[in-house]
Order: structure tokens, then sequence, then C-alpha cells
């Protein structure tokens, strides 16, 4: 089981398909998460790279207070890959630009 002890856990899933925007058909990227009293996702957003090389970000609202443990139905963390505070800050900014 994943768990860390800190209040606020930053994670990310891979996934497989067609991007939230329509642009990219059968490609893959990352969900990004903020999430807050071990399983509630507060903030969520989708990263793929475009043919040109460029990262697009975009926002997941529809992820936003929805549990991976009880709404998703998950048994724990252990599907997402736990990463820094840092790292997601660098996601969340490509969303600004």
């Amino acid at each position: 089981m994943v768990y860390t002890n800190d209040p606020i856990i930053y994670a990310r899933e891979h996934w497989h398909g067609d991007s939230r925007d329509g642009i990219l058909e059968n490609g893959s990227g990352y969900h990004y998460f903020k999430i807050v009293r071990k399983s509630l996702i507060v903030e969520a957003f989708e990263l793929y790279e475009a043919d040109d090389g460029e990262e697009i970000v975009s926002p997941l609202p529809e992820m936003k207070n929805v549990d991976w443990l009880k709404d998703l139905g998950f048994e724990d963390l252990s599907d997402l890959e736990i990463i820094s505070e840092s790292h997601y800050s660098e996601i969340k900014d490509l969303l600004h630009c």
C-alpha cells in the first residue's frame, strides 16, 4: 500500500487513448493529481506531448472532489506514482503558457 504522512499528496498516472481535448488520438500521457485526506482529488491535469514535441496541459475539472478510493473503487494508491510538489507545480505552470 502506498501512502505518505504528508497532508497533501502529489501523484500521476499514465494513460493511453485519446486526449481530453480531442487533438491526440491513440496516444499517451499522464494525469496529474493533487490529493488531500489520503485519497480526495482536489486538482487534476492531463499532460501529453504533441507530434511537434510541445507539451500540452489541460485541466480535468471533472476529477475535482473525486475520491480515488471511494468514488473510483481503488483499494489503495498503488496505481499512482507519487511525485514531488515541485514537479507537480512545473506541470501546472505549463497550463498557463
